[in-house]
């Protein structure tokens, strides 16, 4: 099977790559990458990609896949076929699940189940908890996590508070040469807040979250990578102070790196003006000032990659006061659309960094076999296809997720993944139709 994908932007950052140019996909394989004869061998599918990008497949560092435990609110198979329509070709899925992911047993069941006919056909990179049970105690068998194919280890909503614990973890994980994700809170002082701390929350009488809860976690760890030497990715940054954090701690030569999500800069703590739980997230949603300074901080490279938190929930269980509600919102399928929309349109990213925060960067920190269109750097074809100009509405009702959370309901956006390549797997988007797009198939 030969697919040929003509005349795009290509933008590949592994390579420092825009040009226009095009893609040949033979045997589950990226095997040319540019100028490209066919000769005497003719393509079995032949796309027009003008006015398309085409990137390596998307990474998404930070995805709750709910299965084991919770397949009442997203399960492995609708959560890669969601992360498919995403445009994402490799996802790393996270440990709170129940029982958490904790042993080599259940990275088996993860990896197995991403594998099966039904799922969405993309790579799941397991992360493992980093204690047992993620009670932030005991450290869990992390030796025999990575043999079984864990990428990380994470207590993601559980983030250890005994200092000395995280430095045991730290300095183990540096013998093993697997990172931490870092939730960064300190829950003494977030004391089960449901909002950011201000003069919003007083105004709709709702405990506050302050902005030192994960100022001060992060400095802390921060601290301790630099000490031990242990590769940290701190998740989910959402205050200026954090950033600031973060270059800081760079400066020192900590081997540190972190994330942003689509919320925390494209939203405020304004919209929950009427107590709508779609926009209750952790860390909350902050601040104006928050949201400019957290786009110099991806402006600059202080924030590192772009991970969508995709945290769904069942209807009934945030159809509840605010503050009784989970904390999490549904953002497989729009994130790539909102990041188009608000950072790289808005000229806060060029399109070449934008691929680079959405792919490259995140297969690099956690050392993925992804992120790049160069042959033979991938196991197999990983590549997406972006409209970057296609106007359009998001549907949370018209989505492969069982969650219909999202903060994002009704929103128009301005770019959208179209095509989806992961190895024999093609998602193909509904937009992307002959009238619209040109697509040959030989005889």
């Amino acid at each position: 099977m030969r697919t040929l994908l003509q005349n795009g932007r290509i933008l590949d950052p592994s390579q420092n790559m825009d040009r226009i140019g095009s893609v040949l996909i033979e045997n589950d394989q990226v095997v040319q990458v540019g100028d490209i004869e066919l000769g005497n061998r003719p393509a079995d599918e032949i796309y027009d990609c003008t006015g398309l990008w085409i990137t390596p497949g998307l990474v998404d560092p930070h995805v709750h896949l709910r299965e084991p435990g919770s397949t009442h609110k997203e399960d492995i198979a609708t959560g890669t076929q969601a992360a498919a329509a995403g445009g994402y070709t490799t996802i790393c899925c996270m440990p709170n699940t129940n029982p958490p992911l904790d042993n080599p047993a259940l990275v088996d069941f993860i990896l197995d189940r991403s594998a099966s006919p039904d799922a969405g056909g993309v790579f799941v990179a397991p992360v493992g908890a980093l204690t047992r049970g993620m009670k932030g105690e005991t450290l869990a068998d992390l030796a025999a996590m990575k043999r079984a194919g864990i990428v990380a280890a994470s207590d993601e909503e559980f983030p250890i508070q005994n200092a000395n614990i995280m430095m045991r973890a730290m300095e183990f994980c540096v013998q093993l040469d697997l990172p931490i994700m870092a939730h960064c809170e300190d829950t003494n002082l977030s004391n089960r807040g449901s909002m950011n701390e201000g003069a919003m929350s007083a105004m709709l009488g709702l405990r506050g979250i302050p902005r030192s809860s994960e100022e001060i976690a992060i400095v802390r760890n921060g601290l301790l990578a630099l000490h031990t030497g242990c590769r940290l990715h701190i998740m989910r940054v959402s205050t200026w102070g954090a950033v600031e954090m973060v270059r800081q701690l760079k400066f020192l030569g900590a081997p540190v790196t972190c994330e942003i999500c689509p919320m925390h800069f494209a939203l405020t703590e304004d919209m929950i003006g009427d107590f709508d739980t779609r926009y209750k997230t952790l860390p909350p949603l902050r601040t104006q000032i928050d949201i400019d300074l957290l786009l110099q901080g991806i402006n600059d490279g202080t924030i590192d990659c772009i991970a969508s938190d995709h945290s769904p929930h069942a209807s009934y269980e945030v159809d509840v006061p605010f503050e009784e509600a989970p904390f999490g919102t549904a953002q497989l399928e729009s994130s790539v659309a909102v990041t188009l929309t608000y950072l790289t349109h808005k000229g806060i990213l060029s399109p070449l960094e934008t691929i680079r925060k959405l792919s490259t960067a995140p297969a690099s920190i956690l050392r993925l076999e992804a992120g790049s269109l160069k042959p033979g750097e991938t196991p197999v074809a990983q590549v997406t296809v972006i409209d970057p100009n296609l106007e359009w509405t998001f549907d949370r009702d018209k989505t492969f997720s069982k969650s219909k959370n999202t903060p994002f309901h009704d929103f128009r956006l301005k770019g959208k993944s179209l095509l989806t390549f992961c190895g024999g797997e093609l998602y193909r988007d509904a937009m992307f139709s002959a009238d619209r797009y040109q697509i040959v198939t030989s005889a």
